[in-house]
């Protein structure tokens, strides 16, 4: 008997047991794969960025060139000989002050030439204002603007001279008086600005300026250096009497209308970088041609070694909503003739729907409220539902509505009824402030290249600080959006 349970003993095999599953493991590779794929997702998927509305303006800038009209008179040098200037270009000068001096014999330019430390060097100040013109120059040029070359040379000649007057006139005096070279000095009868370029158009009036003014034939500035001989009678110099100047440019009808009843703008003088504010009045020159005239009481030294000179004309600057133009979609709208628009006494706006029984005997009415998005000379805009949309509260198409007061005659009068189905598009953005994308129309006053200036407080509008997706093609109306 023992022996029979050893046997049944040895006959007992062991096999190896199946391994245990790790839930752990299996939870946390799930985990992992929707992660991967969730990155994978977005990475791959157009974003959706959104905008947030804020109130800002558009300045258009039109370029234009005009010709600079002053109060001024060239002065003319009293006898030949060799010219140094005691003022420096657009300096204001007063009657019987020293302007320049007229050495016949020579003597004085000898001497200075002999003393080079009684002229005025160029200070690292000087310096950097004639680079920084080069420069500007540099930027600004156009092929098609090649006067802007011949402007910009005697603005640095006219610099120059400014920057190399004779300096400390009092001791030169004194030094000379003493060495016995005698010179005249000459002073101004008049009071104003001294500026030392001579073109020949020193009185012109508006009158006098035609179309063949603006091409510059033969145009030529003469500047009279220190230290150059000179004639008698040959103008050196032009004194400005007035701070009142301004400048005539020709206009042609778009711009004739846009202006006719402007009559104050902002000018931007594009080589300086200067804003200011001008008095625009458009006029027909004797030549049959329309001009503009931009009058100013200030920077005349500024630009009084100027005659032709460019600027912008700062329009329609129009202030608003200002959002992208990526943003803008359109959507249809059932338009409806706004004489059929009911308004009842608690302020609901709507329509009077035609009903007809179903045996076709009697006609009666009911009164549908609608959301009104806009109204303009004619129309009245309400949503086009879904087709899917089982609400009957709503207007649909091929639904007829009556106009008020007509709801008795409505059956026998086609007139006084109105088919829906008509739909127009309106411009809008999606707007996301809850989470989904809701249409709201936008009213357009003005746009770039990259913006749209919309007006503010329009019904079923946009406001500041609202969120507006940045790109309206990636979204649908009522589409959920993760901002």
């Amino acid at each position: 008997m023992a022996a029979n349970k050893q046997d049944n003993t040895a006959k007992i095999t062991k096999h190896g047991s199946l391994p245990g599953i790790n839930v752990g493991m299996i939870i946390f590779m799930i985990i992992f794969l929707y992660i991967v794929f969730s990155v994978y997702s977005y990475i791959t998927r157009d974003q959706v960025r959104y905008y947030e509305v804020l109130e800002g303006n558009i300045v258009r800038q039109e370029q234009y060139s005009g010709i600079a009209i002053r109060e001024e008179e060239a002065i003319n040098a009293v006898s030949s000989g060799y010219i140094h200037y005691y003022i420096q270009e657009g300096k204001r000068v007063a009657v019987g002050s020293d302007v320049y001096t007229v050495d016949e014999t020579g003597a004085l330019e000898a001497y200075l030439k002999d003393h080079p430390e009684l002229t005025e060097e160029m200070s690292s100040e000087q310096i950097t204002d004639i680079r920084y013109r080069l420069s500007q120059f540099s930027q600004s040029f156009r092929d098609s603007d090649f006067s802007a070359l011949y402007n910009t040379k005697f603005s640095l000649d006219a610099a120059a001279l400014e920057y190399s007057s004779i300096s400390n006139a009092q001791d030169l005096n004194t030094v000379l008086n003493q060495l016995g070279i005698n010179y005249a000095q000459i002073s101004s009868d008049k009071a104003g600005v001294v500026s030392y370029a001579i073109d020949g158009y020193e009185g012109i009036t508006p009158d006098a300026i035609n179309s063949e003014t603006f091409t510059m034939s033969g145009y030529k500035v003469n500047i009279t250096t220190p230290g150059a001989l000179v004639e008698g009678g040959t103008p050196v110099y032009k004194i400005i009497t007035s701070p009142n100047w301004s400048i005539v440019f020709p206009v042609d009808d778009a711009i004739k209308e846009k202006y006719h009843d402007v009559h104050s703008v902002q000018v931007h003088f594009t080589e300086k970088d200067i804003v200011t504010n001008g008095k625009l009045e458009i006029y027909t020159g004797s030549d049959g041609n329309d001009y503009g005239q931009l009058s100013f009481n200030e920077l005349m030294e500024e630009f009084c070694d100027e005659r032709f000179i460019q600027f912008e004309l700062a329009s329609n600057n129009k202030k608003g909503l200002k959002i992208p133009l990526s943003s803008i979609t359109e959507k249809d709208f059932f338009i409806i003739p706004k004489d059929f628009m009911v308004t009842n006494a608690d302020g609901t706006t709507g329509f009077n729907r035609q009903i007809v029984s179903g045996d076709g005997s009697s006609m009666t009415t009911e009164f549908v409220e609608s959301d009104i998005y806009r109204i303009d000379e004619q129309y009245c805009y309400i949503t086009v539902p879904d087709a899917t949309d089982t609400d009957t509260t709503d207007l649909k198409l091929n639904d007829f509505i009556v106009r008020p007061g007509a709801e008795g005659s409505a059956g026998t009068d086609v007139s006084n009824t109105y088919h829906v189905g008509p739909v127009k598009s309106l411009q809008g953005v999606y707007n996301i402030n809850r989470g989904f994308c809701v249409f709201r129309q936008i009213v357009p006053i003005e746009q770039n290249n990259e913006y749209m200036i919309v007006e503010k407080n329009t019904d079923y509008g946009i406001s500041v600080y609202d969120h507006i997706v940045m790109d309206a093609s990636l979204v649908t109306d009522g589409q959920l959006v993760y901002q």
